[in-house]
């Protein structure tokens, strides 16, 4: 299990892919642990996601299967991660150019409230946000981050299948590319 002090912020994508290529290398070379048992391959379909629910900055239990049927991008951050502070504002554009197309945006914070109340008041967030600390880490990993780090962001299209997943910093309109596609007509 991925604890709170064991979270990563990425500055990039590179670092992020650096990470995960060192990892699987050393993998390669000493096997798994005897008496450890493998982690499960990360979730196609969004269906951790729907059976999870976080407390909203009222403190008001938010249930994420009101997502169901919509693109969902899913953005699980902190307060001191710099990537997720630059991100924060194009996430926020992102939502309101989209959310009149059925595009949602969820912002899964792992930190504490006060500290999510204030980063969200200054980046003026109009997407719903949640937080949570140990669920949350675990969550993300049931939805495919097996390095524990953040940014981590998730597309999911209206049928409940991952679309995509991106760990690091995501260069600006990477995540519009993806969910344009997914609009239709």
């Amino acid at each position: 299990m991925v604890k709170l002090s064991e979270l990563k912020c990425f500055a990039s994508r590179h670092h992020a892919l650096a990470l995960v290529a060192a990892v699987f290398m050393a993998l390669s070379v000493v096997g798994p642990r005897p008496g450890i048992a493998e982690d499960a391959p990360p979730a196609t379909a969004a269906d951790p996601l729907w059976a999870s629910s976080f407390k909203d900055l009222t403190g008001t239990l938010q249930k994420f299967d009101a997502l169901k049927g919509k693109i969902a991008i899913v953005y699980f951050w902190a307060t001191w991660c710099e990537p997720c502070q630059k991100e924060a504002p194009q996430l926020r554009a992102l939502y309101e150019k989209y959310r009149d197309q059925g595009v949602e945006v969820l912002g899964i914070a792992m930190d504490n409230a006060d500290k999510v109340k204030d980063f969200a008041s200054k980046y003026d967030l109009t997407f719903k946000v949640v937080y949570g600390g140990r669920e949350a880490i675990q969550l993300s990993k049931d939805l495919g981050n097996s390095v524990g780090g953040i940014p981590f962001l998730v597309v999911i299209g209206r049928d409940g299948k991952i679309v995509e997943r991106l760990i690091g910093e995501t260069k600006e309109g990477r995540v519009e590319g993806i969910i344009t596609p997914l609009l239709g007509g």
